[in-house]
């Protein structure tokens, strides 16, 4: 009877969510000094986890972190900062957290604090090797399984 208990009991314990893209017990943080008026501007979405990257994405950041972004996968809609580098936008369920940024502001990281969604995005369709390096980890730091990242 022991050994049935102990194997339901290492059945059930294997039965988590194994290929969760984010490991939720790992902290996870945003940048609290972002200025969402360097978010706009026109970025590529170069690498994605919980969808496959490739949008294009315009951002005009207007007063008190008003945002108005349209993607070729999402569409058009708004956003406002809702924290400390977070901001809820119109075209997602989840706030976003920027994770990231280079200090010139041409590599961005995003995530989603439920960990379902991660994206990197770049000024440029090739973003440089050391700063896509610095974005993966990143995201493998606020607990992301890189191997659901795609691009």
């Amino acid at each position: 009877m022991r050994r049935l208990i102990l194997a339901a009991a290492l059945a059930l314990a294997g039965c988590g969510d194994a290929g969760a893209p984010r490991d939720t017990s790992a902290r996870m943080t945003s940048i609290v000094g972002f200025d969402p008026a360097r978010f706009a501007g026109e970025w590529r979405e170069v690498a994605a986890i919980g969808r496959p990257p490739g949008a294009l994405w315009r951002v005009e950041a207007g007063p008190g972190g008003a945002l108005a972004v349209s993607t070729s996968r999402d569409g058009a809609g708004r956003g406002e900062m809702v924290g400390p580098g977070r901001f809820r936008l119109s075209q997602f369920a989840a706030p976003l957290w920027v994770l990231w940024a280079d200090a010139d502001m041409r590599t961005l990281v995003l995530g989603t604090p439920d960990g379902r969604f991660a994206m990197v995005l770049d000024r440029a369709a090739r973003p440089a090797p050391d700063r896509l390096q610095a974005a993966r980890d990143v995201l493998e730091w606020n607990g992301y399984d890189l191997g659901a990242l795609r691009g």
